[in-house]
């Protein structure tokens, strides 16, 4: 029979975490955002085993656990599992029983472990209970489970077919699961390390404008932290001046990807802005044209930042000093006007750039002060090619093509 976990956390984000932890036939997991709701599927549910957070709307840890306990009469295995478990688990130890708790961040093999090792606990105390304390009173404490769905899934059949297929090949479930688990580990952890920055920091909020962003990184020093379940985006910023931007699932490749295609120059890989910085001026590449392409490739991150569904952020006051570079930032008393003017020339060129009809051509003039990108697009512009041929060969970069192009046919320097 599965384990019946009641997690109860006002976060969505543990929710998912929650979800893809115990995302097994040996685990029947029911979620709540309040201790209030919590206490209902506690009557109604009888879970096996209870995760708890300790901040939450309407009844917090503490009172939840003292009505369970005092008022209920319930001995269920209590986890509180808080980024504040240092201060507060001890404290739940000494007052109720049956209770223990894991910090946050945790990995998930740690919450799995803890919480076996509680319910092989309450196992044990209830084989040395005396029988005659084992009988069901006569007047449950709890209303009645629903009675549980006997009836065969829809999906047996599938699953039949699933299972015949591991039976011929042993060694497939566990290659299978060994391969998915290192990278859904990261994934979990990178979360609870978010949620963890989340509910520890003085500065944070949902859904950011642009206004909040400037007014953040207008005094201080710190990482600014947008993201949701899917993304995360960062922005360095130290006394009213942005530094730099990543998003998780890139670091500092995308902006040296970019960088690439633009100067026409070859980099190691880095771990850093600065080093990216320093590899491009030892190839003697201006500090007007990495400002440049800096600009763009921030004011982009920027904008799908803001645009991230069901986003919160929070400031981080620890920063990777070896991404500032002093030549190179975008000043906050500069940031909205420049936005603004990204967003007017993104729009105006999207308006060219996303009919495939068009057939741009060089309008002669090939020499001057034009990047290696530039000059690549201008190359390709020969009267045969539609915009949509031409973009395709710049692969992970066609926002930045689509960007030089227009800007090139705006300029007069490509006809239409």
């Amino acid at each position: 029979m599965p384990t019946r976990i009641l997690a109860i956390d006002d976060s969505e984000t543990m929710h998912r975490l929650f979800k893809m932890i115990f995302d097994d036939d040996e685990y029947d997991l029911i979620l709540s955002d309040n201790g209030e709701e919590g206490l209902e599927f506690v009557k109604n549910y009888k879970p096996d085993i209870i995760l708890l957070d300790f901040i939450m709307p309407k009844v917090n840890g503490f009172q939840f656990c003292k009505i369970v306990r005092n008022e209920l009469n319930l001995d269920i295995p209590i986890l509180l599992i808080t980024s504040k478990a240092e201060d507060v688990g001890e404290k739940f130890i000494a007052k109720f029983a049956n209770i223990d708790y894991i910090p946050k961040p945790f990995q998930p093999d740690e919450i799995v472990e803890k919480m076996e090792e509680m319910l092989g606990a309450k196992e044990e105390q209830a084989a040395n209970i005396p029988e005659e304390e084992t009988k069901i009173p006569e007047e449950p404490l709890v209303s009645e489970a629903p009675a549980e769905d006997k009836s065969v899934p829809e999906e047996s059949a599938e699953t039949e077919s699933e299972s015949s297929v591991l039976d011929e090949a042993p060694g497939l479930e566990s290659k299978i699961i060994k391969s998915v688990q290192p990278h859904l580990r990261k994934i979990i952890q990178k979360m609870i390390q978010l949620e963890t920055g989340y509910q520890e920091a003085e500065i944070k909020g949902e859904s950011p404008e642009l206004e909040d962003l400037i007014n953040i990184m207008k005094s201080g020093t710190g990482v600014l932290n947008i993201f949701n379940f899917e993304k995360t985006f960062s922005f360095s910023f130290n006394e009213g001046k942005l530094f730099f931007a990543k998003s998780s699932k890139f670091g500092v490749e995308q902006i040296s990807e970019i960088f690439q295609h633009v100067t026409g120059v070859s980099l190691f890989k880095t771990d850093t802005f600065a080093e990216i910085y320093d590899q491009l001026k030892a190839m003697d590449i201006s500090d007007a044209q990495i400002q440049s392409t800096f600009e763009y490739y921030t004011y982009n991150m920027i904008n799908t930042a803001l645009n991230l569904e069901e986003s919160r952020y929070f400031v981080d006051e620890n920063i990777d000093n070896r991404d500032i570079v002093d030549s190179v930032y975008i000043n906050m008393d500069n940031l909205k006007s420049g936005f603004s003017d990204y967003l007017e020339e993104k729009a105006e060129i999207n308006k060219i750039v996303y009919d495939d009809n068009l057939i741009p051509q060089a309008a002669g003039q090939t020499e001057g002060n034009f990047s290696e990108l530039e000059r690549k697009i201008l190359s390709l512009c020969d009267g045969k090619r539609n915009v949509g041929q031409i973009l395709k060969f710049f692969g992970n970069n066609t926002q930045m093509a689509k960007n030089s192009l227009g800007t090139l046919i705006l300029t007069g320097f490509i006809k239409i």
